[in-house]
């Protein structure tokens, strides 16, 4: 079985001492561990370990980690860094999930399940942040997996029917710069505690792109991320569309860290996408500096469908009618839209004389705070929202009833290495 996520994961696969003598010799052991650099993680100087550095943004409120070198040296970067934050989100997240009904055992054996299918890299990744964190490996792993456990314990297994992307360009923006939102939508209530442990890891590699992934710590597959290219790639659930699935093929999310190592465009990430199967179905949104596409990859096939208009692209949680003949009886219609009005709000709205020509950064955040009720795409469900700007490598980030949205340069990060 495997934990679900629309992010986190496709549900479950388809379902899934007293004395002060003993506290000083605690303390100084406690300060001894890799990592450790204070003793809840609450330190939020800028920080170093081995070739690897962490800064808050701004404000303050969230960590960017800048990482390089192998996987392996990456993830004791990592580790070594974080220590505080990343024992204290597994104390918290696997707390939070035996309490809504799943063992730690459960949580072990399926953590496990995770791993299995992600690229070595990533393997190597996790192993070397188990090595200075002060986690076991095992804990590292169910940390890792903590959000998608924490979907299946809150959905019970059912497929999460939300996230949504739009991109504008040309026409739609002020200048004609591309922009993309992003909603990311679980379960906003469950969830936004741990949004203080949201981040922005970037990723050096020996080889290939450096990469960006937005997560929060510990999470090493990849839903939201942006290359040193400018190439931005979010991903949506398209379990609706297709339920299917295929537990022998590597994990799309971990798929989705190789293509921004490995693709410079659209068009690259598109191909090499087109010719892995998918595990389980997704839509994914890809943009560079001059175009965005939306590419839906049910369980047996992979197409790039039709922009909604010249200059834009919007995806939800279904596959986009008309479809190809051959995918007749293969995938369900979307919902009708007065259950789930997303994509024709969506639509409405970015067509409508208060966006379409005037969208920049500022108002793409105001496009993707409109609640669904009042025609746009936020809900109970959002719990994060990222705007990205390829041709700038700048984005911004808020999750969702924790802190308001906050800019990260990515460019500086991806240069500083040069």
């Amino acid at each position: 079985m495997q934990p679900a996520h629309d992010n986190w994961y496709s549900p479950l696969k388809t379902a899934l001492i007293g004395g002060r003598h003993v506290f000083f010799v605690a303390l100084i052991i406690l300060l001894l561990l890799p990592g450790c650099g204070g003793s809840d993680g609450e330190n939020d100087s800028p920080r170093s370990f081995e070739n690897g550095r962490a800064e808050k943004t701004a404000s303050g409120t969230y960590w960017v980690l800048d990482l390089a070198g192998s996987w392996l040296e990456m993830g004791r970067q990592y580790g070594g860094l974080m220590g505080p934050e990343l024992r204290r989100f597994h104390t918290e997240i696997t707390r939070d999930v035996i309490a809504r009904g799943i063992s730690e055992e459960e949580q072990k054996s399926m953590a496990t399940e995770v791993i299995s299918q992600y690229s070595s890299q990533l393997q190597e990744l996790l192993l070397g942040i188990s090595q200075t964190s002060g986690l076991s490996y095992d804990e590292t792993l169910v940390l890792n997996a903590g959000m998608m456990l924490l979907t299946n314990a809150v959905l019970g297994g059912e497929p999460p029917s939300a996230c949504s992307g739009i991109a504008v360009w040309d026409g739609y923006t002020r200048d004609g710069t591309l922009i993309f939102g992003r909603n990311w939508d679980i379960d906003r209530k469950a969830m936004s505690r741990y949004m203080r442990y949201l981040a922005v890891v970037v990723l050096h590699p020996l080889e290939g792109n450096a990469l960006a992934n937005i997560h929060p710590l510990g999470n090493v597959y990849l839903e939201t991320g942006m290359n040193n290219r400018g190439l931005f790639i979010e991903l949506n659930n398209g379990e609706y569309s297709d339920p299917t699935v295929h537990e022998e093929r590597e994990d799309t999310s971990s798929v989705l860290v190789t293509v921004l190592n490995q693709s410079d465009t659209v068009q690259q990430a598109a191909a090499l996408l087109k010719s892995i199967p998918a595990d389980v179905s997704y839509i994914l949104q890809i943009a560079d500096l001059t175009h965005a596409v939306s590419l839906e990859r049910p369980t047996f096939d992979t197409r790039v469908r039709p922009a909604d208009d010249h200059g834009l692209v919007i995806a939800y949680n279904s596959f986009v009618p008309p479809y190809p003949a051959h995918w007749r009886n293969r995938v369900a219609p979307p919902k009708p839209s007065d259950i789930d009005p997303r994509y024709d709000n969506m639509l409405r709205m970015a067509q409508s004389p208060a966006y379409k020509g005037l969208f920049t950064p500022q108002a793409m955040m105001t496009f993707l705070e409109v609640p669904m009720e009042e025609g746009g795409a936020y809900h109970t469900g959002t719990v994060v929202q990222v705007v990205a700007v390829p041709a700038e490598r700048t984005i911004w980030i808020r999750g969702c009833d924790y802190a308001d949205w906050e800019r990260v340069p990515l460019a500086g990060y991806f240069d500083g290495r040069q």
